[in-house]
This record gives structure tokens, C-alpha cells and sequence, in this order.
């Protein structure tokens, strides 16, 4: 993931990565979706299964690509699921990989190219149709399929975008990554865009990198969050990082958060299994979660759920 990668990592040490606070509106949101004893859904995961560094680290050794997505499924709980941004998945694909993976096991498409980088939102070629049937095929392992809008798309071109969302059905979650600079650079223009998200049901995305803080924003509009985490090379500042993050997932919590997709990215991807680890654990120190780790999966080559 390029968007606001560091090319030096030193530079951390000149960059404030502390947390923004959140925008006023973002408590009295979750209040809004608060249920009396009910535990949040927490999925965590990364952005590739078919990555060779995987194996011996949470693929048993001699594991073959074809079953990477198996094994993959039983340790983390979703994927931010790329592929489908480059090309509109069919039927039998998704069938294929509902049959592999772990039954609870969720997938968070990203919408296609042809989709969020066509000025009229893929309207033209009716690129929405066959993902929508690609999307409703998921069935109960969909996560929350996101927007990532291109860095050049402005607010200029904000009502060509919620002419789209408007037409987006209902009973299909959502979730819209904004990038350029714009969107959060002026308060009158970020509060109209999040309060019609709102008024839709669509969510969130929430990216943190070292490189654009503003992005960064921390208004939630449903109970659901899909958070993007780039971290750099397992970094001391990782770590306080996903500190920060639970503590501003307890209080989410407590107001009213129910669904949070945690996605970790790293630019290895065997480095994402150990942050995933921390942030496991973290969330049950901090959090009261139950989620089990297995941490001597890689040198047993037993593959074992981080949640059961």
C-alpha cells in the first residue's frame, strides 16, 4: 500500500502519529446503535493470502498456493480483499472461495476500478450489476465491501458520487474511502460529506499512515468502522500505535460500536501476523475480549484459529 507510505522511516520520529480526538458527532452516533449486552464482531486481518512468506509462519510447511486461502481463513478472520478491485469476480469465484475458507470467515471487497475510477461510477457499462450478484453470493461471509476513491477525486465531483450512493441498495453494507486532501480540509465540506454518508447508512473507512494524518478523520456515521492500518516494518511506534487504537476502540465500544473490520498492513506481509498477534492482545487486556491466539504456530506448523 502506497498511499502515504514514508520512504524514510526515520521520519517518524518528526511525525505527531497521536490519535486525533473524535469528531463531536461520533459518540451520539453509536449511542444511537447501543444494544444492552451484546458483544462487538472484531474481524482482523491483512490484504493478501497468497503471500510464499506465509509459510512456516502461519501455513504449515510445504503448504502449496492452492490452499493458502484455507489456512489463511483459520488464523485470520477477514482480508481486505484486492483482487476484486482490478477485476469483477464471478459467481463460481466467490462459490470457490466460501467452500475454502473457514465458514466464519468474512471477505471485505473493494469495489472495482471500473466502479469508484469512472467519473460516472461505472453507471455506463453497468459495472454495479454484476458485482452487486458477485457481492450478494458472500452471503453470510460478506464483510464490509468499501469504496476507495481515487486521490484525484474531489469534492468538485462530490455529487456525481452520492447520486451513485443513492442508488446503492439498501440491504448491502458499504463503506467509502475519501483521499484527496480536500475532503478533509475544510469542515463545512467533510461534515456534509460524512452527514450524507449518514443519512444513507454507509460507513467509514478510517486509513492510518504515517504519511497523511489528516485522512485520519474519526467520524463514525453507522456501527460499523473499517479501519486500515499501515504500520512500517514492525517500528516501536507500530506498537504504540495499535496501544492508541484500543483505547479508542474501548470507548467505541462502550457507546455503541458493533461491527469493527481491522485491517494491518505491513510492508512484508509475514510482519502483519505479528501485529495482528499484539493487537489481539491488546484488545483482551484492555478490552475484556476472549479472542485466542496461537503463538507457537510457527514453529509447530499447526495451523489453529486466532479466534474461536
Amino acid at each position: 500500500m502506497n498511499f502515504g507510505k514514508l520512504t524514510d522511516i526515520t521520519e517518524l520520529d518528526r511525525i505527531d502519529l497521536t490519535l486525533p480526538e473524535d469528531h463531536p458527532d461520533t459518540i451520539p452516533t453509536l449511542q444511537s446503535f447501543k444494544q444492552k449486552n451484546t458483544a462487538p464482531n472484531i474481524f482482523i486481518g491483512s490484504a493478501r493470502w497468497g503471500e510464499r512468506v506465509l509459510v512456516g509462519k502461519i501455513y504449515p510447511p510445504k503448504t502449496q498456493s492452492r490452499d493458502y486461502l484455507y489456512h489463511y481463513s483459520r488464523f485470520f478472520t477477514t482480508i481486505e480483499l484486492n483482487m476484486t478491485h482490478y477485476r469483477i469476480p464471478t459467481v463460481e469465484m466467490v462459490e470457490q472461495w466460501r467452500e475454502v475458507s473457514d465458514p466464519d470467515f468474512t471477505f471485505c471487497p473493494k469495489l472495482p476500478q471500473l466502479i469508484s475510477h469512472r467519473p460516472d461510477f461505472g453507471q455506463s457499462t453497468r459495472a454495479t450489476d454484476p458485482f452487486l450478484e458477485a457481492l450478494y453470493t458472500f452471503d453470510k461471509q460478506l464483510g464490509l465491501p468499501f469504496m476507495q476513491l481515487p486521490p484525484h477525486f474531489s469534492p468538485e465531483s462530490g455529487k456525481s458520487l452520492f447520486s451513485y450512493l443513492e442508488t446503492w441498495p439498501q440491504d448491502m453494507p458499504l463503506a467509502i474511502e475519501f483521499r484527496h486532501p480536500a475532503w478533509f480540509g475544510n469542515e463545512k465540506i467533510k461534515n456534509r460529506a460524512f452527514d450524507l454518508l449518514q443519512e444513507l447508512g454507509i460507513s467509514p473507512v478510517i486509513t492510518d499512515t504515517a504519511g497523511r494524518r489528516d485522512v485520519i478523520h474519526q467520524r463514525l456515521t453507522t456501527a460499523s468502522v473499517l479501519i486500515r492500518f499501515v504500520g512500517n516494518y514492525l517500528h516501536p511506534t507500530d506498537f504504540s500505535r495499535i496501544d492508541a487504537w484500543v483505547e479508542r476502540l474501548k470507548t467505541w465500544i462502550a457507546a455503541g460500536l458493533r461491527n469493527i473490520y481491522f485491517i494491518v498492513h505491513q510492508p512484508q506481509e509475514d510482519l502483519c501476523v505479528d501485529l495482528a498477534q499484539y493487537l489481539v492482545k491488546r484488545l483482551n487486556e484492555v478490552c475484556g475480549t476472549m479472542l485466542a491466539l496461537d503463538n507457537a504456530m510457527s514453529q509447530q506448523g499447526v495451523q489453529k484459529s486466532l479466534f474461536e
